[in-house]
């Protein structure tokens, strides 16, 4: 991918650059959903969510004052060059999948596109909304277009409602080298509805289970 001069001077900037995410983003992305995107605010403009419905790249999207607004309340602008390209990227990135939600649903959004029991204890009950081949092809999703495709489709399959700042925080770090595999383990568990076996995620960020206001 070739960078933009746009994006080399937007990276220009964000302090922690050694975190993978901000501390809060879940609630910062959340309040940033409902300032901006939500369809129930009355104070939303449709063109902005138009506008990043639309965008198909970083320059597309560097072009939305409010998209920028979301990547530095994440800390992806920061004020040196030491915060890493790619987090400004996720965070761009990010402001595109969720000008597709609808609506906010506080539960995890494999709680609610995976199995409502364990595959195990009852064969009998009907096939979850994401299949597991689905399923499995959006667990090895990349970055980039590939990931804003996969989650763009995922919040589609669940009718737009999705937990917004747990599909933020997630999504921020699904591709971290340190923190993908442990964000995409937890995913598995709460698709086979088995989240209460799965292991603690790290303390880097605590995301809303419920409606995390504006």
């Amino acid at each position: 991918m070739t960078t933009s001069p746009m994006l080399v001077q937007a990276e220009g900037v964000a302090s922690g650059a050694g975190l993978p995410a901000a501390r809060g983003s879940g609630s910062q992305a959340h309040g940033w959903w409902r300032r901006h995107c939500d369809p129930a605010n009355p104070k939303v403009d449709p063109a902005i969510r138009a506008r990043l419905r639309r965008a198909r790249s970083d320059l597309d999207v560097l072009r939305v004052e409010p998209a920028v607004m979301l990547a530095r309340q994440l800390g992806a602008v920061p004020r040196s060059q030491a915060a890493p390209s790619w987090r400004l990227r996720a965070a761009l990135d990010l402001s595109r999948v969720l000008a597709h939600v609808k609506e906010h649903d506080p539960r995890h959004p494999m709680r609610v596109a995976g199995w409502k029991e364990f595959p195990a204890d009852n064969k009998q009950q009907e096939s979850p909304r994401l299949s597991d081949a689905r399923f499995r092809r959006l667990l090895e999703t990349g970055e980039g277009e590939e990931k804003v495709a996969a989650f763009t489709r995922l919040v589609a399959l669940l009718g737009g409602s999705v937990n917004v700042a747990q599909l933020a925080t997630d999504f921020l770090l699904w591709n971290h080298p340190d923190y993908g595999d442990r964000v995409r383990e937890r995913w598995a568990f709460e698709y086979l509805a088995a989240g209460s076996a799965a292991p603690p995620l790290p303390s880097i960020d605590s995301p809303d289970t419920e409606d995390a206001g504006a």
